[in-house]
């Protein structure tokens, strides 16, 4: 009877100090609802995740979406390298869209960060305080650096490997970025020499000898065209960082490709059966897989949603594989909103 007593007040005791002891929000908080749109060259990706707050760690995504928006194609043509109206109200349109759809899936606060297009824009800003006018989201115009940090946390927040054995690649429409941490545990990233836009436009007037005034797609290309876009490409990968040269060599590295341009348009390209989804991509899937893209028109590529880019996204994916002997890389399906979700400067 004694020890029964004993045991009785001894969870009594347990009980009431679980109920006086403070809770620590570490421990206890539920997570917040957040959406976050990045704003790239040719689209718009919203996500909304349920993150925890005390320790920046995506804890659910909710949803997800993309807009195409093309900022990067619309400047290529505008003689003041300024946004057009039309752009204008179809950018702030895409904004207002992804907004609500974020606001219906819970989000109590929306960001936005632009990328390239923005920078590059001489009413970029300008046309950043509009949306946030017009839409209440602010926009944040980032450097490359700070895109290239956005995409490594993004991908590290979803991957077992090691910080310091991590090298994520990010090509957008009008940029490309390495990022890795320094052996004293700094970031550190490689602006790459091309990016989507700017090698499309390199295979139309370079290789194929063609008038960019009245030709915007580099389809069809010949075998020749592609052999020669490859090299290009590689060319242009080994005026790479040294550094990232030699950690590349390392065989700890792990390469993860993160962003639409690998996710949306590299990865279905060698992932044929959705059931089985394939993570990684080699040298030679590559290369088996351009090999069905040859003398394709953007006619005969109207199953991708951007057959101008279609063929030469690839190739200049396959370019910097080369030059830099990237053996295999690992997709990530991540893009700068990830890192954003999590980023505290963003939402103090």
């Amino acid at each position: 009877m004694a020890r029964w007593m004993y045991l009785t007040l001894l969870f009594l005791l347990i009980a009431i100090g679980a109920l006086l002891w403070p809770r620590h929000d570490a421990f206890f908080h539920d997570g917040e609802i957040r959406g976050a749109i990045d704003i790239g060259s040719g689209t718009s990706n919203l996500k909304v995740a349920k993150v925890d707050p005390v320790t920046n760690k995506i804890i659910k995504i909710i949803y997800e979406r993309t807009v195409p928006v093309g900022y990067q194609k619309q400047l290529e043509v505008s003689p003041t390298n300024e946004f057009n109206d039309q752009i204008m109200q179809e950018g702030i349109a895409s904004i207002k869209q992804l907004r609500d759809l974020a606001q219906e899936h819970q989000a109590k606060k929306v960001v936005a960060i632009a990328t390239e297009a923005f920078r590059k824009a001489a009413n970029g800003q300008a046309f950043a305080k509009e949306i946030q006018k017009q839409t209440g989201v602010e926009v944040r115009i980032i450097d490359q650096d700070e895109e290239g940090i956005l995409a490594f946390r993004g991908a590290l927040a979803l991957t077992p490997v090691q910080p310091n054995q991590a090298i994520v690649w990010d090509i957008g429409g009008g940029s490309m970025q390495f990022t890795t941490l320094s052996p004293q545990g700094t970031y550190l990233i490689e602006h790459g020499k091309l990016a989507s836009i700017p090698f499309r436009n390199a295979i139309i007037q370079t290789i194929e000898k063609k008038d960019l005034n009245t030709v915007t797609s580099p389809n069809p290309m010949s075998t020749g065209d592609m052999d020669s876009a490859i090299d290009f490409a590689s060319e242009k990968a080994q005026l790479t960082d040294q550094f990232f040269k030699d950690k590349l060599l390392q065989p700890t590295t792990e390469v993860f490709a993160v962003g639409n341009l690998f996710n949306l348009g590299i990865k279905p390209l060698v992932d044929h059966n959705p059931l089985l989804s394939k993570n990684t991509m080699s040298q030679a899937e590559l290369m088996d897989a351009l090999d069905n893209l040859k003398d394709r028109s953007d006619a005969q590529l109207d199953d991708f949603s951007m057959p101008e880019v279609t063929v030469s996204n690839p190739l200049l994916v396959m370019g910097y594989m080369k030059g830099l002997n990237i053996d295999q890389i690992e997709f990530v399906r991540v893009n700068n909103a990830d890192g954003a979700l999590t980023y505290p400067a963003y939402w103090e």
